[in-house]
């Protein structure tokens, strides 16, 4: 049987998405601007979404995280306030509990992830996209961290191939704060209907302080106007101590809210 709080997060999930669902559905086309992808922004897979999000749009995405011991929250604020192929990103746990064994500790997360989106090229179904990222450390570790993500991506007809080479670099490097992380993720969606119904795979490889893990990732994309519902289950660290995650998260595009009236 699921815990509690697991099963309660799951139903606030359906709450927000029959919310987005129902705001989906008002006639103005100035209010209902689709994903532009069958793919998280920044949520349930291992990798973000290359393509920006529309021009003058809004997009949040709130999820839930279980991967022992831990417990988490994640939510993300997307916004695109150009004509151009630009968003900012905002990420932030929301909530963030872990036990140590017998007492569990629940806070609101301890760093602000900041991610600036810019699609460089795009050419039939090629797009690419570098990405300035950093990050802020509220509690539990010193300064923060800077780097960039480089995002390719490529899909024809049914098929889509999406990869991201992460790296970032320590600012007041501590144990909780290493100096380098390298993280090479890459995914594979495969469409299954006309309503954009999607499974995936991936596989993960990261490198911090010297040590190697890699992971894969199974799940499905269950889209809805105006948003998804994301479910992933994840086998992480498989070369030293193996995990599994568990993950679901709902995305709602609020279409053109920034655009003058």
């Amino acid at each position: 049987m699921k815990p509690l709080p697991q099963v309660l997060v799951i139903l606030a999930s359906l709450l927000v998405a029959r919310e987005g669902l129902c705001r989906g559905q008002s006639p103005s086309p100035q209010s209902s601007q689709p994903l532009n992808a069958s793919i998280s922004d920044f949520g349930t897979t291992f990798i973000f979404s290359p393509p920006p999000i529309c021009s003058k749009c809004v997009e949040t995405e709130l999820g839930f995280q279980s991967v022992s011991p831990s417990r988490i929250i994640p939510a993300v604020l997307t916004v695109a306030p150009f004509k151009s192929v630009t968003d900012f990103s905002v990420l932030v746990n929301l909530l963030d509990s872990e036990s140590s064994g017998i007492d569990r500790t629940t806070q609101f997360g301890n760093r602000f992830d900041f991610v600036l989106r810019q699609q460089v090229a795009s050419k039939g179904g090629f797009t690419m996209v570098l990405a300035p990222r950093g990050t802020v450390f509220t509690r539990g570790a010193e300064g923060g961290r800077a780097g960039a993500t480089f995002a390719p991506q490529y899909s024809k007809g049914e098929n889509l191939i999406a990869a991201n080479i992460t790296w970032t670099a320590g600012i007041g490097t501590s144990a909780a704060n290493p100096r380098s992380d390298y993280q090479g993720f890459a995914d594979y969606f495969r469409t299954l209907d006309s309503k954009g119904t999607t499974l995936f795979f991936g596989f993960a490889h990261e490198l911090t302080a010297g040590v190697q893990t890699a992971g894969i990732e199974e799940g499905l994309v269950i889209p809805f106007r105006n948003g998804q519902i994301e479910l992933e289950s994840a086998q992480l660290n498989l070369n030293t101590n193996p995990e599994y995650q568990f993950q679901s998260r709902v995305i709602v595009n609020w279409g053109k809210v920034l655009a003058r009236k």
